[in-house]
């Protein structure tokens, strides 16, 4: 007999998954707590007191003792065991302080001694922690390396720690740690990266320092791949505020000019005068840039008049001549297309139909474009230059 598949009247339960131990959400926060452990303990020891006691007190009081209790699912508890365990690993190293090497074995010898071995439901506990060959190496040097007279009271300490763990042949060593042979090769693997957000800043905050990584190690390469539309947005977003800026930066209150057709102030009317803006170019203009231009543009087509009509360099002129008016045109059908108008708004002296008279003079060869057509519209080429003054 099949029976029929019914829902679960069971409430199903949140497990964190083992990817979110290994990411900047995890890690990041948990590298800031055992410092802010190693800076307690700092703060506090002195060679009076007992250190391991003093340890323990601030293990409870930071709440480190509920740790254990974070995580029941055993594929996540792999996970979250052997991550913590490395976080504190990393903390051995010769180029830590002597005092936040001590401070590492200890929280190490607590956390994995303090996994509950009895309980419910069932907690997996972890038998060994992984650690490279030349960190072990680095931590069996630690007795030796309390040389100060400040931090000898904590090398018997340090020493029966030691002594215990190699005793429950509580480590498993791995490769050296240039090989990156533990998984992941580096902490955080997964980063967050938050809508709107620099992804350079991220990697800084998200990549620890010189002193939190692995010995071997270097920084995260940089990003492969097409780029995603997150980052495209990102970059999107990045260029209008550049542009914002400069128009910020460059654009001032330009001389307000009554005969102007398009200005309609009334000098005698209430109300606040009206400011006219523009590019700095505007305020004034580019005399030096102006004198090199034409300068440039006179020997240019010196040199193109110096060969016959029916040479290849007048052929060449005529040309863009001829590609120009004809771009101009379909930008204008375009414009017109979507009820715009382009160049239109100065007359005689612009527009559409200045820059083709211009190019008629270069096919005519009369008027003032008969040397250069459009490379004459500085000079007035494609109007009539009577009562008009540059």
């Amino acid at each position: 007999m099949s029976i029929a598949p019914e829902p679960s009247i069971s409430r199903g339960e949140i497990t964190l998954q083992p990817g979110y131990f290994t990411s900047s959400l995890y890690v990041n926060p948990l590298r800031e707590d055992i410092t802010a452990l190693i800076g307690a303990f700092s703060e506090r020891y002195n060679a009076t007191i007992r250190p391991f006691e003093l340890f323990k007190r601030l293990w409870k009081e930071l709440g480190w003792s509920w740790l254990h209790l974070r995580v029941h699912d055993g594929r996540s508890r792999q996970s979250f065991v052997k991550i913590t365990e490395r976080l504190f690993t990393e903390r051995l190293a010769k180029s830590e302080q002597p005092l936040a090497r001590v401070v590492a074995l200890f929280s190490l010898y607590t956390f994995h001694n303090t996994q509950p071995s009895v309980s419910t439901p069932l907690i997996l506990p972890s038998l060994y922690t992984m650690i490279p060959a030349d960190l072990y190496q680095e931590m069996l040097s630690l007795p030796a390396a309390l040389e100060d007279p400040e931090l000898q009271p904590l090398r018997p300490y340090v020493s029966h720690i030691l002594a215990k763990m190699l005793e429950a042949r509580s480590f498993y060593i791995t490769p050296q740690s240039s090989t990156n042979a533990q998984n992941p090769s580096k902490l955080p693997r997964e980063i967050l990266v938050l809508d709107g957000q620099e992804h350079s800043a991220t990697l800084q905050v998200a990549t620890p320092s010189a002193s939190y990584q692995d010995p071997g190690t270097s920084a995260p390469p940089k990003k492969k791949g097409r780029p995603s539309k997150r980052d495209k947005i990102r970059k999107a977003k990045e260029a209008l505020l550049s542009l914002e800026r400069y128009v910020d930066r460059t654009y001032v209150a330009l001389p307000v000019n009554p005969a102007e057709p398009h200005m309609t102030w009334n000098p005698t009317a209430p109300g606040p005068v009206p400011v006219h803006t523009g590019h700095t170019l505007f305020a004034q203009a580019p005399a030096g840039s102006l004198v090199n231009y034409a300068s440039h543009k006179n020997d240019l087509l010196a040199t193109i008049q110096a060969e016959p009509p029916d040479g290849s360099q007048q052929a060449g002129l005529r040309r863009a001549n001829e590609a120009v008016l004809e771009r101009l045109k379909r930008i204008d059908e375009m414009a017109a297309e979507n009820g715009l108008e382009v160049g239109g708004e100065g007359g005689e002296k612009t527009g559409l139909a200045r820059v083709e008279k211009a190019v008629n003079e270069l096919r005519e060869m009369v008027g003032v474009g008969a040397t250069g057509g459009i490379l004459r519209l500085l000079e007035g080429a494609g109007m009539n230059l009577e009562g008009w003054q540059r």
